[in-house]
């Protein structure tokens, strides 16, 4: 067994000519990290294991194979047979991890991770010669510009290293790496298999991708339920593959058959709190709880795989919508693409194996739809969507509420009733915009806006293509020159939040973007002409060329929002205007009344979940008081903010919405995308001494107000 610490210690990574492309995609990137977070929670939740770590401190990330060219070389050289995909993930996690830690300045982080990343003689670990470059520049920190010419592992390498960036930012507070990296390197364990030489290894590569597929839990399933029926197997057998007919996509898909069965136990029999038992030994579940399957008698036996096959009927245009954009199925799509695939557990929780096809389309797309609002109100409150808060919003609330809802009316009426105690409030984002955590969100935030523009004025739009970072790039409409605009915002860390606003940003494509990109706003504005009217109203002329969009402003009532600002306007001006102007466009789209149902008397509203920072607990533990003021020096000047009652950030010289970590309130102080926050903001004592955030939890802890780190709490609703 290796550790990740033991697996990089000057040791040089390659792979054979029989390796496939780096392809692992985002869902692969997506579940590892969230995994590692989990189990490193679960390590700190756990005292009695930080206290004597052991085998079972360890998370296990599978075997690899390899064989050495020389192991008696001082500088090992290993070649991978079997892991390939994992080691270069891994690596890109380290890589992402030092930045963090160099710009942080992580005394004990940065050494360890210095060993991990590159071998004594400052070669990379992972020594794949079409991948060294491209990993020399995202080691420095530094992104790489996907070209035409660069290959498939190229393209994927760069992807899945922006989208690990994104969720260390999402799922970490920066007081948190110092005891993450060290458990990364200790504790995550890989078992290595090694071949003698080349050609062993060839064989054994050939072994096992060739080797018969193992039964898997479907399969248990599958033998359990046969076993229960006698003589009439046959005919349940023949019903069971009907049903896997139904839920195959393409062939290349083994997974869908069991994440699809898996849905129907949590959505319509099992309980929240059994979510990691299903998904682990799903077959061993079933065989416990036969009495709540409703499996007593041989016919119980064939209702159960008939419901089975209705209800995959009725689902599987959802299925398919989850890898492409349907018409009448878009949020389908958006959600798994945003990372909400616990989606489909509440579409099966309302589908009813009786429902007519289109009465089940209805109900899953007003799931979905709902889904979708629920991401786009936490993107514009800054507020996680982390899987705990996904988990809490489908197993926790929505599949417990809707369980068996038969009729489409009643299903919109509960879920208008929800949405009604969940209103979108514009004044909760007079100041959102793009922060160092949430740049995938506001992109799909601002290619929904864009894509719901073009459409209402009858242009083709590919909303697809402006999700995509290889295709479109965040435009800020002001370049970083704060000397601009220095007259009317002299303070720099005002200019930055209000350039970053999502009234001050769009979406145009990469070549165009980099383009315009240092250009004052006066001279982008012929070139936005071109593009999306959302950008290309600002343009002189742009309206009064298109009449499509001027009947399309007029229908919204957008007449004092949406159009070009004279010459001398005040930056102030044009993005509070414009963020008026995107807020109520996320209105038009995400607006609770869509669904046009009377509200329910049964069913109650879902509760908003809170903040679960170091500061928002700090604010529920009486440790600090709602509305203390806290103070950051930065470059010789003070930076103040407030802490509000759920313990989210408002910075003084912006007001507006809170920010939900210190780390990103100080980074936008500072200028930078990472910020040891806990310790850069401090209070100010009653003798007139400065205390950091950072102290004050360490006390708190010592006194006992708060617990100890790394006890895991459950965020409070209210």
């Amino acid at each position: 067994m290796f550790s990740l610490e033991q697996l990089f210690d000057n040791v040089s990574y390659e792979i054979d000519y029989y390796q496939r492309e780096y392809t692992w995609g985002a869902e692969e990137v997506r579940t590892l990290v969230m995994d590692l977070r989990e189990a490193f929670r679960d390590y700190e939740s756990d005292r009695q294991r930080r206290r004597r770590p052991s085998p079972a401190s360890s998370y296990f990330l599978g075997p690899f194979v390899y064989y050495e060219e020389d192991p008696r070389a001082r500088g090992k050289r290993r070649f991978l047979v079997d892991g390939q995909q994992r080691f270069i993930t891994l690596h890109l996690l380290l890589l992402q991890l030092r930045n963090i830690a160099k710009e942080l300045q992580l005394r004990r982080s940065l050494p360890e991770l210095d060993r991990a990343v590159f071998s004594r003689d400052r070669t990379l670990t992972i020594g794949i010669a079409e991948l060294a470059p491209v990993l020399r520049v995202l080691g420095d920190g530094r992104d790489w510009d996907i070209a035409p010419r660069d290959s498939l592992s190229v393209r994927n390498l760069v992807r899945r290293s922006r989208q690990i960036t994104e969720h260390l930012h999402e799922l970490f507070e920066s007081d948190q790496y110092e005891d993450f990296v060290p458990w990364l390197l200790k504790y995550v364990m890989l078992a290595g298999i090694q071949a003698t030489d080349a050609d062993h290894g060839y064989r054994m590569f050939e072994t096992m991708n060739d080797r018969g597929a193992r039964l898997t839990p479907v399969d248990l399933l599958k033998s359990h339920l046969l076993s229960h029926v006698g003589e009439n197997a046959d005919e349940l057998n023949r019903r069971w593959r009907q049903m896997l007919a139904e839920l195959t996509i393409d062939r290349s898909d083994t997974d869908t058959a069991s994440q699809f069965i898996k849905c129907v136990l949590l959505a319509r029999y099992a309980d929240q709190d059994e979510t990691s038992h299903i998904e682990a030994n799903l077959n061993v579940w079933a065989r416990k709880n036969s009495e709540r399957l409703g499996l007593r008698k041989e016919h119980d036996y064939f209702e159960f795989v008939e419901n089975l096959l209705d209800i995959a009927t009725r689902a599987k245009p959802f299925l398919v919508a989850r890898t492409s954009l349907k018409e009448g199925y878009e949020t389908v799509y958006f959600n798994e693409r945003n990372g909400l695939s616990e989606q489909l557990a509440a579409v099966l929780a309302v589908i009813q194996p009786t429902d007519t096809l289109s009465e089940a389309a209805e109900k899953g797309r007003a799931i979905c739809d709902f889904i979708d609002r629920w991401y786009v109100l936490q993107i514009l409150r800054d507020r996680p969507v982390s899987p705990s808060e996904v988990g809490d919003l489908v197993y926790g609330n929505l599949v417990p509420s809707l369980r068996g809802v038969q009729t489409s009316k009643e299903l919109m009426g509960r879920l208008a009733e929800m949405m009604a105690g969940d209103p979108l409030e514009l004044s909760e984002s007079s100041t959102f915009g793009l922060r160092p955590n949430n740049t995938h969100q506001v992109r799909y935030v601002l290619a929904r806006l864009t894509a719901f523009v073009e459409t209402g004025i009858g242009h083709p739009c590919d909303t697809v293509e402006l999700l995509s970072s290889d295709k479109y790039d965040i435009e800020h409409l002001w370049a970083k020159h704060h000397g601009r605009v220095a007259a009317e915002i002299p303070d720099p860390v005002a200019f930055r939040a209000r350039r970053n606003q999502l009234g001050a940003l769009g979406l145009l494509p990469k070549r165009t973007n980099s383009s315009l990109n240092d250009l004052p706003l006066a001279e982008k504005l012929p070139h936005y002409s071109s593009h999306n009217a959302l950008l290309g109203v600002l343009a002189p002329g742009y309206g009064e060329r298109k009449p499509e969009l001027q009947t399309f402003i007029k229908r919204h009532h957008l007449q004092k929002l949406m159009h070009r600002f004279a010459v001398n306007a005040k930056m102030m001006t044009i993005v509070e205007t414009r963020q008026r102007l995107m807020l109520t466009l996320c209105a038009l789209i995400w607006d609770p009344k869509a669904l046009d149902r009377p509200p329910s008397e049964t069913s109650g509203t879902p509760p908003r979940r809170r903040r679960t920072t170091h500061v928002a607990k700090m604010v529920d533990a009486g440790v600090i008081a709602p509305g203390t003021s806290i103070v950051m020096t930065h470059q010789g000047a003070d930076h103040w903010a407030e802490i509000d009652a759920e313990g989210g950030i408002i910075l003084r010289a912006v007001g507006g919405t809170p920010f939900d970590k210190v780390d990103d309130a100080g980074a936008v102080v500072k200028g930078t995308s990472n910020c040891s926050g806990m310790a850069a903001w401090h209070i100010v004592d009653p003798m007139g001494q400065r205390v950091s955030l950072r102290s004050l939890r360490e006390r708190a802890i010592a006194d006992g107000r708060l617990p100890s780190r790394g006890s895991r709490q459950r965020g409070r609703s209210h």
